[in-house]
């Protein structure tokens, strides 16, 4: 099905509607975007280009997390911007007005939207395959669905993946990923290595099982100098390390900095626009660009890359804007094949499961959405299990949107709690409920439940109640928490006594609560601080 046909790229040579004949380079102007994005956004030319022996060109994503539609109108950034149907246009012409073009991705290409929440990967796999990608590298996200789940996805795409710092030896999946690759393009032999991010503290360990990170900087210089070898004329990284560094040693100026044989870095990760190539000197003195388009497709990446008669790159680079102008060009096959998916989800997240008069939002220390999400554990524990749980605790990261006022749906729900957790039912030691609570209070204040009340200053617990009386080290308390943070082994909940694991995920869990609610109070659905957390 990667065959169907493309749309003649019209908007290149025609000006103001009439047929010129001096044409503009894609790289020059390319369809789609606002006349700032063109103007903001292309690369400054030397006064005279000497001729290359080679050249081709690279397209490039990163993090489009499951944005098959495009944003939603109403977004408070880039609006009705991306969209795979868009997307798909400028691929398609960029490979009619060029000889010799690759498509690649960097990681975190699934995970945001109801498309991976409720078909697990299929469509996104699809994509890679309809769009012609040659290569990619996998984010965080892709280990969402655990390693089975990846296994999955893996199984349904022809596209190669390249992860040079991955260890896959150990698990199930090895076959499916590769250390590097080379990828030839009109007689230019490209090579590919995959840089990716750290694990720990990031992906459930039992969804990485089996996985062992390396050393990115001496594995990738390691094996990029091995495809030199191998007779590759240039070396691209694809990057999900993120663009500059935070916590992390690993990231995507660092790696330019501290390696030899490393030509271009395409990153992700950091969800950074890059308008304009950063150009960071390498252990060499060469001049390495790192380059990035953002997240969620509202742009595609764009580099020319020419090779000169001694082997030296350079580069001429873009981000194209993905937008409505290109919506009259849509292939229409295409289009009925994503439609055909469109419809199935819009069903099932379209389903009105009551009404909020208020929008109910996130934040710390204590705020409505967090205490109806520890409400609600502490409710499936009773609903799952027949158990009165203590305590009811999440990861604030693990909330990742708001719920607005007006009708609830099932899609708003999932929106909320996209990840594929599960309850789970702990019991502990007061001591080490304590550890837990240090937790909550280090962190600025987690979501809890109503049988909890704590105050926190600098950092540290001051004073904490369960139901009204102070935590006793010998009692054992049942906790209701997300199987992630257990997997963990930490906060004290290393020391679990005994543990259940609910065999549905979470999210549907939360649906029935929002439903529950609903029931309760004549369809409305309302949340509200009530002082449970505090900092002084």
């Amino acid at each position: 099905m990667r065959h169907i046909h493309s749309f003649i790229l019209i908007a290149w040579i025609v000006c103001a509607g009439i047929l010129v004949s001096s044409c503009e380079k894609p790289w020059d102007r390319v369809p789609g975007g606002s006349k700032e994005d063109n103007e903001t956004v292309t690369p400054e030319k030397p006064e005279e280009e000497k001729p290359s022996e080679k050249e081709f060109v690279i397209l490039f994503t990163n993090d489009f997390h499951s944005q098959i539609e495009p944003i939603e109108a109403d977004a408070s950034s880039y609006a009705d911007r991306g969209g795979i149907k868009r997307m798909k246009v400028l691929v398609d012409s960029i490979r009619k007005a060029e000889p010799n073009v690759l498509l690649a991705d960097a990681g975190d290409l699934v995970q945001g939207t109801y498309y991976f929440s409720l078909l697990n990967g299929v469509v996104e796999m699809m994509v890679l395959d309809e769009l012609g990608y040659d290569v990619r590298t996998l984010g965080n996200h892709e280990f969402d669905k655990k390693m089975t789940g990846l296994g999955d996805m893996l199984a349904l795409s022809r596209v190669p993946v390249v992860a040079t710092n991955y260890d896959f030896s150990n698990t199930a999946i090895s076959g499916y990923i590769q250390d590097s690759a080379i990828i030839e393009t009109g007689g230019i032999k490209v090579g590919f290595i995959g840089l990716n991010v750290m694990l720990e503290n990031l992906v459930d360990p039992t969804a990485c099982e089996g996985v062992e990170w390396q050393n990115a900087i001496n594995v990738a210089d390691i094996e990029a100098q091995k495809l030199r070898q191998d007779g590759a004329d240039i070396v691209i990284a694809l990057s999900h390390l993120g663009y500059e560094k935070t916590d992390r040693v690993y990231y995507d100026r660092g790696m330019a900095m501290n390696t030899r044989h490393i030509d271009m870095i395409i990153g992700g990760h950091s969800h950074t626009v890059i308008k304009r190539p950063d150009y960071v000197t390498n252990l060499d003195g060469d001049a390495v660009p790192v380059v990035q388009t953002g997240s969620k497709g509202v742009f595609l990446g764009y580099a020319k890359v020419r090779i000169d008669d001694e082997g030296k790159p350079s580069f001429t680079y873009r981000l194209i804007p993905v937008d409505s102008r290109l919506d009259s060009r849509i292939d229409k096959d295409f289009s009925a094949l994503i439609d055909v998916y469109s419809a199935t989800v819009t069903d099932k997240m379209s389903e009105v499961i009551g009404h909020s008069p208020r929008s109910i939002r996130k934040g710390s220390p204590e705020s409505p959405l967090g205490n109806l999400t520890g409400d609600a554990l502490v409710w499936m524990a009773e609903e799952l299990y027949g158990v009165k749980a203590d305590v009811g605790i999440y990861n604030s990261g693990g909330i990742r949107a708001e719920i607005s006022a007006g009708d609830v749906t099932v899609g708003d729900v999932y929106a909320v709690y996209p990840f594929d957790n599960v309850l789970s039912l702990v019991t502990l030691k007061g001591r080490d409920l304590k550890k837990l609570f240090d937790y909550v209070a280090s962190s600025g204040g987690l979501p809890i439940n109503a049988g909890v009340k704590m105050v926190i200053q600098d950092g540290t617990v001051k004073s904490v109640t369960v139901g009204g009386k102070t935590v006793d080290d010998s009692k054992t308390y049942t906790v209701a928490t997300i199987d992630y943070l257990v997997n963990l082994g930490r906060y004290g909940l290393e020391n679990a006594m005994t543990r259940r694991d609910a065999p549905y995920i979470i999210r549907d869990n939360f649906v029935d609560y929002f439903r529950h609610l609903a029931a309760e109070n004549s369809g409305m659905i309302t949340a509200a601080k009530d002082g449970r957390i505090t900092v002084e």
